[in-house]
């Protein structure tokens, strides 16, 4: 028997690929009954080089900007979510790296999925074989599938949907007609 979620963390950041995982994890939430949780991460400024992470030449955001836009974004993603007929069981707002805050978060919430948008793909060097190939999905949804306890339902902006989990039968290269493997999936990186 399948069992669904009975609590979705979904993590946003206001991206297009973000919008759609709204719509996704709102459909999801509202045809299960699952809480739907709502978090949104603030880039922290570096301690090593001052900034948020975008760029080294960049001025170093005082922290309490962070916070304000970060709130701001959250509120309203918040409201378009109440808009279209979600039903938010609680907000969340973290500052850090978006990656490492979201996956500690499911973990405190104990949620049973999380969706998040794709992000942008990164080159992608492979110490097997030492090619380079394009990942399906950005670096930050990346450690989230690869470190979360629970599913990730990847969404991409183009609508289409990819539910990544690790997987030891998981390959590198997907045979034709097939969704690319985002990467290898050996025992450490279930640990």
């Amino acid at each position: 028997m399948i069992e669904y979620p009975n609590k979705v963390l979904l993590a946003t950041d206001g991206s297009e690929d973000s919008a759609r995982a709204v719509e996704v994890a709102v459909a999801l939430s509202g045809k299960t009954g699952a809480e739907l949780h709502v978090v949104h991460v603030g880039q922290a400024p570096s301690p090593s080089t001052g900034t948020t992470g975008h760029s080294p030449s960049l001025p170093t955001e005082p922290y309490e900007s962070v916070v304000k836009r970060a709130r701001k974004l959250l509120e309203r993603q918040v409201e378009q979510i109440r808009e279209s007929g979600g039903n938010i069981a609680e907000t969340h707002l973290r500052i850090g790296s978006p990656p490492y805050e979201v996956v500690g978060l499911s973990d405190e919430i104990g949620a049973d999925l999380i969706v998040v948008g794709s992000g942008r793909p990164r080159a992608v060097r492979r110490a097997v074989s030492g090619t380079i190939r394009r990942a399906a999905i950005g670096a930050a949804a990346d450690y989230i599938v690869r470190s979360a306890h629970c599913p990730v339902l990847v969404v991409r902006g183009d609508g289409v949907l990819r539910s990544v989990v690790p997987h030891p039968d998981a390959r590198d290269a997907a045979p034709e007609g097939e969704p690319e493997a985002v990467g290898d999936r050996r025992e450490e990186d279930r640990l």
